[in-house]
């Protein structure tokens, strides 16, 4: 098969494991990307989350990561729910209504990887989802799926805000996407108004360290005790502000994945979405563990969930 035909294989692909959308980047060593990243850690934005400064040089460097790599293939999966939570209820973020998305979107693009192999005898690679270093947004952008907001999501002008991203390193050189996608936000700064806590200081710039998805996730230290205290604004896990306050938000249809359907709660005979403050205050870590045994929810722990009431 040729370049052409087997980009229209991997669309199809896409497609039909329920993709949003496909676009590819050639090999590059993200030298300008690094560097921004290094001033954002030597001012500590990144709070405790020192990962985010382990490993930089294979987050600069693909091939570091897969031997050969010509191309990064990008996919954006759909998670937009079809209802927002009731007014009152403790908030989780959205992309935490249904169970786990790194190994949702994995276990596809795995098949993707399977489906393709006879296509190209020597093809060799590797996936991720969010889980390692590797720079997905920018390559996204790079593969013309969308461009990077100011409150730092991808944000496709298709498909809107609501999407994870996977990425395929390849060891073949593809049809690469030859637009990159134009800023859309323009002189709206809506994300950044509306950010309770200061966290988006400026464009594009947020400081881990008041933002109350970190405080309610990555947070080792409590909310109430690290050098930022910050009101949680009813968030237990995750905040959704400065994406529901994005006029992108609007695009794009609700998620037809059952997987990212809200995780429904045999016990309390309703979705975690529905959970009332009793719910979760009763939670033992039996029940927690069994709930959310498929949840991204279950890496914070219930002692860290009841914390954030």
């Amino acid at each position: 098969m040729n370049i052409d035909e087997i980009h229209k294989t991997i669309e199809g692909l896409s497609r039909e494991h329920g993709f949003l959308e496909y676009g590819s980047a050639p090999y590059r060593k993200m030298i300008p990307e690094i560097e921004r990243l290094r001033e954002y850690l030597d001012k500590s934005y990144n709070a405790g989350m020192d990962y985010m400064a382990r490993n930089v040089e294979l987050r600069a460097d693909p091939e570091l990561l897969l031997k050969g790599t010509k191309s990064i293939m990008c996919f954006l999966a759909p998670y937009k729910p079809e209802q927002e939570q009731s007014e009152g209820v403790p908030k989780i973020a959205s992309y935490a209504f249904g169970e786990d998305y790194h190994k949702v979107v994995k276990d596809k693009l795995y098949t993707i990887v399977e489906s393709l192999k006879p296509l190209m005898p020597k093809m060799k690679a590797r996936v991720f989802v969010d889980s390692a270093p590797v720079m997905e947004r920018e390559w996204a952008r790079e593969a013309g799926l969308g461009f990077i907001g100011k409150n730092n999501f991808l944000i496709s002008k298709k498909f809107g805000i609501h999407t994870f991203i996977g990425i395929i390193l390849i060891n073949q050189k593809l049809k690469y996407s030859t637009d990159i996608v134009r800023n859309g936000c323009g002189n709206c700064n809506s994300c950044i108004e509306a950010c309770p806590t200061g966290a988006l200081m400026t464009p594009f710039c947020l400081d881990a360290r008041k933002c109350i998805s970190y405080q309610t996730i990555e947070s080792k230290c409590g909310h109430y005790s690290e050098e930022f205290q910050i009101n949680l604004n009813n968030s237990i896990f995750g905040c959704d502000i400065c994406l529901k306050a994005c006029p992108w938000a609007a695009k794009g249809e609700a998620t037809t994945w059952k997987e990212f359907k809200p995780v429904f709660s045999e016990k309390h005979n309703k979705p975690i979405t529905d959970f009332s403050r009793e719910d979760w205050k009763k939670l033992n870590n039996e029940s927690f563990l069994e709930i959310f045994k498929n949840s991204p929810i279950r890496r914070a722990g219930i002692l860290k969930i009841q914390d954030n009431l």
